[in-house]
């Protein structure tokens, strides 16, 4: 997989992260730090926890990583939740948001480290 087929199939904005990082080798190595982030985490145990200014920051966090990454597809699940946390209290909303987040998240890894691994093989 290159890195313009892992940004089409997690709906991302190739040509813009292009036009910033000027590299694929560049994409590459924040791809590979988006996933030592752990602003997702935070993000799960916060609401466990039912720390919603934690979660807040979190989720806020995670929305500037995906947006600069130009992971924009990814980065509107997660605005979505930001914006029912800004409030910093329980809301039903923010469940079901956390499950599209979440699932968002998990094929957004996946993807990622399929990537990573043919690199490193390559």
């Amino acid at each position: 997989m290159t890195v313009e087929q892992c940004y089409k199939q997690l709906g991302g904005d190739y040509a813009d992260i292009i036009r910033r990082m000027r590299t694929d080798e560049r994409v590459i190595k924040f791809l590979g730090m988006l996933l030592r982030d752990d602003s997702f985490c935070q993000l799960k145990t916060a609401l466990e926890n039912e720390d919603y200014e934690t979660a807040f920051r979190a989720s806020h966090t995670l929305k500037g990583v995906l947006l600069n990454l130009s992971l924009t597809s990814q980065a509107r699940v997660i605005s979505e939740l930001t914006e029912v946390l800004r409030a910093r209290q329980a809301n039903e909303q923010i469940g079901p948001l956390f499950d599209q987040a979440e699932m968002a998240y998990r094929q957004l890894t996946a993807v990622i480290e399929d990537l990573l691994g043919k690199k490193e093989q390559s």
